[in-house]
C-alpha cells in the first residue's frame, strides 16, 4: 500500500530534472523500491520495534533498581548502569526515528533525500554498539535473577565477586559486538556505501553537465 501511494504521488509531479524531483525518479525507483535501498528506506519498523523492546526492559530494570534501592543495595550499580544505558538508547533511537520523518523525506529532491538517507543509515549502524551492550546487560541481569531463585548460596558468592561481574559484562559486550560486526553489519555497510556512491555519482554527473553547459 505504501509503495502504491508513493507511486501515485510520484506520477502527480510534472516532468522536471532528476535532481529536482521528490524521491522516485525512474532510476531511483528501481533502487529504492525493488533493490537493497528498500531496506534503508524502511528502517522505521525496526526502530519502532527496538523502542518497544527497550521501553519494556527500561520498565523492568526500573522496577529491579527500585527493589535494590529499598533493599540491601548489594548490586545497585549494575542495575543503575543498565538503567542509564537503556535511557540513552531510548533517547538515541527516538531522536533517529524523528529525524527520519518519512513523510518529509518523501518530499525532498533526490540529492538531499540520499544525503539524509545516508545519515540515517550511518546512525543506525552506530546503534548496534548500544544493542551489543544492552544484550550483554540483559543476559547478566537475567542470569542473576535466575540464580537468586535457583541457587541463593551461589548468588551470594557471585555478588561478592564484583570485579568478575564487570569483566563478564565487558566480555559479553565485546563478543556480541564482534558477532554483529561479522553477521549483520556487513549488509548495512554495503547498503550505506551504495547510497553514498549513488549520491556522489549524481553530484559528479551534475557538475560535469554544468561544466559542459558553461563551455
Amino acid at each position: 500500500m505504501e509503495l502504491d501511494k508513493l507511486q501515485r504521488q510520484w506520477d502527480g509531479f510534472p516532468e522536471v530534472s532528476m535532481e529536482e524531483r521528490p524521491v522516485l525518479s525512474s532510476d531511483l525507483e528501481k533502487m529504492v523500491v525493488r533493490n537493497p535501498l528498500s531496506d534503508a528506506f524502511y528502517l522505521r519498523r525496526k526502530l519502532v520495534s527496538r523502542l518497544i523492546v527497550f521501553a519494556m526492559l527500561w520498565l523492568a530494570d526500573g522496577w529491579l533498581l527500585r527493589q535494590q534501592w529499598r533493599g540491601e543495595r548489594n548490586d545497585i550499580y549494575l542495575y543503575a548502569a543498565f538503567f542509564l544505558l537503556l535511557s540513552y538508547s531510548l533517547f538515541f533511537h527516538l531522536r533517529l526515528l524523528l529525524f527520519a520523518d518519512y513523510p518529509t523525506l518523501l518530499g525532498l529532491p533526490l540529492v538531499p533525500f540520499l544525503g539524509k538517507l545516508e545519515i540515517i543509515m550511518d546512525k543506525y549502524i552506530a546503534s548496534f554498539k548500544l544493542l551489543s551492550a544492552i544484550i550483554a546487560f540483559t543476559l547478566l541481569v537475567s542470569f542473576e535473577q535466575w540464580m537468586a531463585r535457583a541457587n541463593p548460596a551461589l548468588f551470594v558468592a557471585f555478588l561478592q565477586r564484583d570485579w568478575s561481574k564487570w569483566l563478564l559484562v565487558a566480555f559479553l559486550i565485546l563478543s556480541f559486538d564482534i558477532l554483529l560486526m561479522h553477521t549483520v553489519l556487513p549488509r548495512y555497510r554495503k547498503l550505506l556505501e551504495t547510497v553514498r556512491k549513488y549520491r556522489q555519482g549524481i553530484i559528479a554527473a551534475k557538475a560535469r553537465n554544468e561544466i559542459w553547459t558553461i563551455k
